[in-house]
């Protein structure tokens, strides 16, 4: 059984606006609605389970009734330990998902179930499109460019593997930099991602998905 985990449990501090990110309207329609309704219709995704705030947990179940809500925590992690615990029993595989990609597509969702067959977890992955160095404050080391990549998300793992990962008191940004933090051996896979499923995080964000054509 595979099951979607949406967090939507973040305030929208960097967004400059007065409600949280995922549930201002683009285009008419919640951020959240538009990964929340292409979890659901796809054929190996048996449910989805919403964390959100506590403040709005009372709006996530009365506009998205097919599905599962619950609270989110005061990390990251908390959030998607929370909604990988209250997956189904039954579930085996979980794509954990930010709720301000709305974009995610049905193919993004596919190729990461079908490299997950052979590996412990896997993600969409994007070129740098920039030049890149680390700076210490002091002194300045080069990167090579074409050596790292853009994790999007969403990020699927074996259940066992990423409840275990996300019990532990490492904090990280994401998914993928817990599980190489605590098992640096694991087998991780990535597909290609895209940039319609570059996460809404300023306000210039939300104005340019406003403006892409029909």
């Amino acid at each position: 059984m595979n099951s979607a985990v949406i967090v939507a449990g973040g305030n929208g501090s960097r967004f400059g606006q007065d409600i949280p990110k995922q549930f201002y309207k683009l285009n008419g329609k919640e951020i959240l609605s538009y990964s929340v309704s292409t979890f659901c219709k796809h054929p190996q995704i048996d449910e989805v389970v919403i964390v959100c705030h506590s403040d709005w947990i009372e709006h996530v179940k009365s506009k998205y009734p097919e599905c599962i809500v619950t609270v989110g925590g005061k990390r990251r992690q908390d959030s998607s330990l929370n909604g990988v615990m209250t997956t189904s029993h039954k579930t085996e595989i979980v794509l954990i998902h930010d709720a301000a990609r709305p974009f995610v597509s049905e193919t993004i969702i596919t190729d990461c179930l079908a490299v997950l067959e052979n590996c412990d977890g896997s993600a969409p992955i994007l070129d740098s499109p920039d030049s890149l160095i680390e700076w210490d404050g002091k002194s300045t080391f080069r990167i090579n460019r074409p050596e790292i990549k853009i994790v999007q998300t969403p990020q699927c793992f074996q259940k066992k593997l990423i409840l275990k990962v996300l019990s532990t008191d490492i904090e990280e940004t994401d998914e993928i930099g817990m599980v190489l933090e605590t098992f640096p051996d694991s087998r991780l896979e990535f597909i290609k991602g895209s940039s319609l499923n570059n996460k809404i995080t300023t306000d210039l964000d939300l104005h340019y998905f406003n403006n892409l054509p029909d």
